[in-house]
């Protein structure tokens, strides 16, 4: 066993030197304080990847202070500033950069469980030609936005109206071979650019595989004000996503956008009802901003894109 000091916090970090030399994990940041939480998880899992790609659009300088706790375990920390906003561009910098023939991705503001890395490699060396993901656990004292914590697996080879985002690329691994195929994400979307990217994969006979033993644990940092405004650009991605797949003559879509209208009139009653502003502020956001994004999706012009 190693043990790491980090930072000046006099904080000892416990990791087995057990590394996987054929993964690489990508992680999208704005230099949140977080981040540094995320690298501690990482490096005291049951298993290493060989390199962590940080992918930094943000400017806070500790980033890179923070990435020496890698120094000496065996993995290679690779910092890199990019000039993109969002997380497709993000993801795919770091896609563009992998050499090992896996790569697992996990987000700034996720913590891996200990078992994340190893439960993902096993359940890829079974099917390489699969993408894996797994439950998103809520922590943290904000308001919870994305959680999965079904403790059922299953497989999904075709995008069923009523189950829209199988995937969250906070919490997923692939093949580099399987990833390539399925092209890069698209960075005309914000939001919602996992959904597509999964779509796609399906289309193409790369199916999804829900394992709930891939675990990681959102911390979800952000107050009512700002969820509403999560909210809002959610539902201008879902809008491209479904605008852009009926401009290519998908009429699968067409369904979709009604249902999730309905869900969204629904969530807004049932919000007013309750009295649960954040639930109306949800329904809200998806009926008032999903149909000008869908017909931005339908003209081929993305929604404007921010970054926090």
């Amino acid at each position: 066993m190693g043990v790491f000091d980090f930072g000046e916090s006099g904080d000892s970090l416990k990791t087995p030197f057990q590394t996987l030399a054929d993964y690489t994990v990508i992680i999208p940041t704005v230099g949140r304080p977080i981040l540094r939480e995320c690298f501690e998880a990482l490096i005291n899992g049951r298993v290493l990847p060989a390199r962590v790609i940080v992918i930094d659009q943000g400017d806070n300088r500790d980033v890179a202070e923070w990435l020496r706790i890698f120094d000496g375990s065996g993995i290679s920390a690779s910092h890199i500033r990019s000039t993109g906003r969002s997380p497709s561009s993000a993801r795919n910098e770091g896609m563009r950069l992998v050499q090992t023939p896996f790569v697992a991705a996990i987000d700034d503001d996720c913590l891996a469980e200990a078992g994340w890395l190893e439960a993902m490699a096993l359940h890829l060396r079974e099917d390489p030609w699969q993408i894996v993901t797994g439950r998103v656990e809520a922590a943290g004292d904000g308001i919870p936005q994305t959680v999965i914590t079904s403790t059922e697996p299953y497989l999904i080879h075709h995008l069923p109206i009523q189950n829209l985002s199988p995937l969250a690329t906070g919490n997923m691994g692939v093949s580099l071979e399987a990833a390539k195929r399925i092209g890069e994400f698209d960075e005309n979307l914000f939001t919602a650019e996992d959904t597509d990217w999964a779509y796609r994969g399906l289309k193409m006979g790369i199916p999804v595989h829900y394992t709930p033993d891939v675990v990681v644990y959102h911390h979800h940092w952000r107050d009512r004000s700002q969820s509403s405004g999560n909210y809002k650009e959610y539902a201008k991605g879902l809008g491209v996503f479904y605008g852009k797949h009926l401009r290519l003559g998908d009429l699968s879509m067409i369904p979709r956008v009604l249902l999730a209208l309905f869900r969204g009139v629904k969530i807004l009653f049932q919000g007013w009802r309750t009295s649960d502003n954040d639930l109306y502020q949800k329904g809200y956001a998806r009926l008032t901003r999903l149909v000008p994004s869908l017909v931005r999706g339908l003209m081929g012009s993305p929604p404007p894109k921010r970054r926090g």
